[in-house]
């Protein structure tokens, strides 16, 4: 945690962060590059399990460059609620946590951002639908609000 901090303290200007299997990186050090690296276009930390979406909520919040992010087999429980202002992310790799629910704002992602949440026990929206990619998730969402 104190090295990525550090790196985010002064490195204002960073474009890629790649951390994998790091189990002592949290959500202090993630939210600290969130804050002060908004240019920010790769985040990739598969494997970091003391991670939240607390952390990625501040990525949403601060990184409007990202491109990619990659938290495959973090543990989450839960992409942020935010996470659909992300608005030029091209590619999302949330795969092997435990998500059961997608939030709404998914489908603020541009339709054409790769996107895989395999091997999670998504729920809402069911799997087969979420591995057809953002249109069809849009779609669910929108039949199930008319249906509600």
């Amino acid at each position: 945690d104190a090295s990525i901090t550090a790196i985010a303290a002064n490195c204002p200007e960073l474009a890629k962060l790649k951390v994998r299997r790091c189990k002592d990186l949290t959500d202090a050090a993630i939210t600290a590059v969130a804050e002060k690296c908004a240019s920010l276009a790769e985040l990739s930390v598969p494997c970091c399990s003391n991670l939240t979406d607390a952390s990625l909520a501040a990525v949403a919040d601060n990184c409007r460059n990202l491109e990619v992010l990659s938290v495959m087999n973090c543990g989450l429980a839960a992409l942020p609620a935010n996470i659909g202002k992300l608005s030029r992310l091209r590619k999302l790799l949330a795969g092997s946590n435990q998500l059961k629910e997608l939030p709404r704002s998914i489908v603020d992602l541009d339709a054409s951002c790769a996107f895989d949440v395999n091997n999670n026990p998504l729920q809402v929206p069911p799997i087969a639908i979420a591995r057809r990619g953002i249109p069809a998730i849009k779609r669910y969402f929108e039949e199930h609000d008319n249906t509600t």
